[in-house]
């Protein structure tokens, strides 16, 4: 059935057609969250709150405009909020740890390695991010993008070029060469 058919539905009172709407879009919104916040738990927990947030704002929704989009805007708002919670949080918790206390060889391993996407997504803005989950890992066109974004596409295209060109010239952190390398593609 089409989505604005089970939105309709559900204005109506059907609260059970919300469910195929979840289904088809909950892998995508994860996804994009995990991306965004980079923590599995997190995220998890956030695209089920944006499926909460989407049903309680589900009137304001607009059927003239991509439902998709509407959503990724939900989940873009729900995850700034999460971050910048998070760097408050972060600012206060040294005030409320005791001094000298030893850091445990986890804390240690994580300060110094990090994980690869870490470091080439570090210091990218959440539009920064969100662009480029929507054209590598999403695979969605300009003209999509644009739309979701509400820009142009070809404001959207320069913005992925010079996303491009900000991560070409990031060095890489570890010159050693692994057995398995994984390689982002920027088209």
């Amino acid at each position: 059935m089409e989505i604005n058919a089970l939105i309709q539905q559900v204005r109506q009172g059907d609260v059970d057609c919300f469910e195929p709407i979840i289904r088809k879009y909950e892998q995508q919104i994860y996804r994009f969250c995990l991306f965004l916040l980079g923590d599995r738990q997190e995220a998890e927990d956030a695209a089920q709150d944006i499926f909460f947030k989407s049903y309680q704002y589900l009137h304001r929704f607009d059927p003239a405009q991509s439902f998709s989009a509407w959503l990724h805007k939900i989940a873009e708002n729900h995850c700034r909020n999460l971050l910048k919670r998070r760097r408050r949080w972060y600012h206060l918790l040294p005030l409320f740890r005791p001094t000298g206390q030893a850091r445990s060889a986890e804390q240690v391993y994580a300060e110094n390695m990090g994980t690869e996407l870490g470091y080439w997504f570090h210091g990218l803005s959440v539009p920064e991010k969100k662009l480029l989950f929507l054209r590598v890992v999403e695979d969605y066109s300009f003209e999509e993008i644009a739309q979701m974004m509400e820009e142009s596409a070809s404001t959207v295209r320069k913005r992925f070029e010079r996303l491009r060109v900000k991560l070409r010239g990031k060095k890489p952190q570890r010159e050693e060469v692994t057995g398995h390398e994984q390689r982002l593609e920027l088209r």
